[in-house]
């Protein structure tokens, strides 16, 4: 017993002993590492991300007014799509859930807010895209949150 209290003893000791032999203040040593200030990121890639193209494209905005439709997807037959009327009043063509309510344009860019009908959440979005092509008789648009190179296009109805 007495071996086993005086090896506890010695343990306490060296412990309390390497302990006090460090005072708190821990010595730091500092290297200067400028290596990461010049990295050369000219190839770097860049992932999700939108690109901003200037305004090449001037709209007149009374080119737009009227019908414009598309096939339903899958529907080859059936038509859907907007009519965008003078006072900025937009309605939806065959779109049973998806009401368009007001359209705008600001330099290329076209806004069209709506609201789904029949769902729980009436928020209104604004569907924002660029006008890619407008002729008296087709518009091309690309949604903003769509992938590089997809377009929607429309024709002129009566």
């Amino acid at each position: 017993m007495l071996k086993v209290f005086q090896k506890v003893l010695l343990l306490t000791g060296l412990v309390g002993m390497a302990a006090c032999g460090n005072s708190g203040k821990e010595e730091t040593e500092y290297v200067h590492d400028s290596s990461l200030l010049s990295i050369d990121s000219s190839n770097a890639i860049v992932t999700d991300s939108t690109t901003a193209v200037a305004d090449t494209l001037h709209i007149d905005t009374t080119r737009l007014i009227g019908k414009w439709i598309q096939p339903v997807q899958g529907l080859d037959k059936e038509m859907q799509g907007f009519q965008l009327k003078k006072n900025g009043v937009a309605k939806s063509i065959n779109m049973y859930t998806l009401v368009y309510e007001r359209w705008q344009v600001m330099h290329d860019t076209l806004l069209l807010w709506n609201h789904s009908d029949g769902v729980r959440d009436t928020t209104t979005i604004v569907d924002t895209t660029i006008i890619r092509e407008l002729t008296d008789t087709s518009l091309v648009l690309f949604p903003v949150k769509a992938a590089e190179g997809y377009t929607e296009r429309y024709r002129r109805s009566k």
